[in-house]
């Protein structure tokens, strides 16, 4: 019997050595970091809500859209997929509701912050969270949720206080979450490497967190982060920045009429057309065609 995604998930994070979280954002972008060799990905609400309704990450994009976006990327990946599940939408009936969708859909794992309702990026200002005992009990809420689904989903923890209660504060909230049983806590936006480690020694689970070029966390490098003890790093706009930057070369060059720099600039019809499996497809054409 093959592992499911959520064991794969697990053993990857007991291995030795630190582990990369590249973010898609749909289908096409889960495709291409399976095929790049990464042994799981992530999904990136801050990309998410760019790229489908064209707006910034801040709560605007419902739970079932969300749902649907990660249901497509896990169906066409094998990689285990940790989906980012915001505060979980709600309190902790919601949070409850939240993992039992995400189970019945594949996740390998969900990670549920500890912001207010509606929620926006982590490395934006204006953030508010609620208190470390309401967040506590969403997470025993998805975890009631994956025991009774008899399911080994990942349940992350991430909190934000460290622009709002400070570091002392952000060090209070990880025991908590981890006491709470979360499987990793994710803290956004540490601010130096001494806290890192601090982190590191505090907690009996898996640190996490984000990397974002041009964002509030310091540019760590990851060599440094493995040798503190780092387990688990995100970077969430690994797919979508290069893509934006890319789609903007290639408008500019068509506006300026010059369609062999478009060409030069983008894959072509045979690389993306294995890309996306249609030879498959025709096979399987082929072979049900009625004779």
């Amino acid at each position: 019997m093959n592992k499911s995604r959520s064991k794969v998930f697990r053993e990857l994070l007991e291995r030795p050595g630190l582990l990369l979280r590249p973010c898609g954002y749909d289908a096409l972008s889960a495709l291409l970091i399976e095929k790049a060799g990464f042994r799981l990905m992530g999904t990136s609400g801050y990309a998410i809500s760019a790229s489908a309704i064209g707006q910034p990450d801040l709560g605007l994009i419902s739970f079932g859209e969300l749902l649907e976006r990660a249901r497509n990327i896990i169906n066409c990946v094998s990689i285990p997929v940790d989906v980012d599940a915001d505060t979980g939408y709600g309190n902790a009936l919601n949070a409850y509701w939240t993992a039992k969708n995400y189970i019945w859909i594949g996740a390998g794992g969900i990670r549920i912050e500890d912001q207010t309702w509606p929620k926006r990026c982590g490395h934006m200002s204006g953030k508010s969270i609620i208190s470390k005992e309401e967040m506590a009990a969403k997470i025993r809420a998805a975890i009631r949720a994956r025991d009774e689904e008899g399911s080994e989903l990942v349940i992350g923890a991430r909190t934000d206080a460290r622009a709002i209660e400070g570091f002392e504060g952000t060090v209070e909230r990880t025991v908590l979450y981890a006491q709470a049983g979360a499987d990793y806590v994710y803290v956004e936006c540490p601010q130096s490497l001494e806290e890192v480690a601090r982190l590191v020694e505090s907690i009996s689970v898996p640190l996490a967190f984000n990397l974002i070029p041009g964002g509030k966390t310091p540019d760590f490098a990851l060599a440094e982060l493995e040798d503190l003890g780092v387990k688990y790093i995100s970077i969430p706009m690994v797919c979508i920045y290069p893509a934006v930057k890319s789609m903007q070369e290639a408008l500019r060059a068509l506006r300026e009429g010059d369609l062999k720099k478009v060409g030069d600039l983008g894959i072509n019809w045979s690389a993306f057309n294995e890309l996306i499996g249609v030879k498959k497809w025709k096979r399987l054409e082929e072979e049900s065609a009625v004779q």
